[in-house]
């Protein structure tokens, strides 16, 4: 059976698109960090304060990111900023005893 050049050609273009397409499927990352650039509203800054055990800084705005830092119970948060992901408020801000910047649910925090 004779193959035309056409249907050849059209082959190899679809399993180059194919191969293409999973290879970036594959290399795509889940979540990546956002920084403050996921902010929906801007706060007066303002020093917030950690009113639970175990809670974490993510690098975005929802558990599916890196987590960025532990915080401890009574650590003050400076917020800069929040957004709402899934119906959940989270504030974007400066984490404690570092130079890094985290986002915190906001059920995690109270205002002092």
């Amino acid at each position: 059976m004779r193959t035309s050049r056409f249907g050849k050609s059209l082959a190899t273009l679809t399993a180059a698109t194919a191969v293409a397409i999973g290879a970036s499927l594959i290399t795509a990352p889940t979540a990546s960090a956002v920084g403050g650039s996921a902010c929906t509203k801007n706060v007066k800054n303002h020093n917030m304060m950690v009113i639970n055990v175990g809670a974490t800084a993510y690098s975005g705005p929802g558990t599916s990111y890196s987590k960025r830092k532990r915080l401890e119970w009574f650590d003050n948060v400076y917020v800069r900023c929040y957004t709402v992901k899934r119906g959940t408020q989270w504030y974007y801000g400066d984490l404690p005893r570092t130079s890094k910047r985290g986002w915190v649910n906001a059920t995690l925090l109270q205002e002092i």
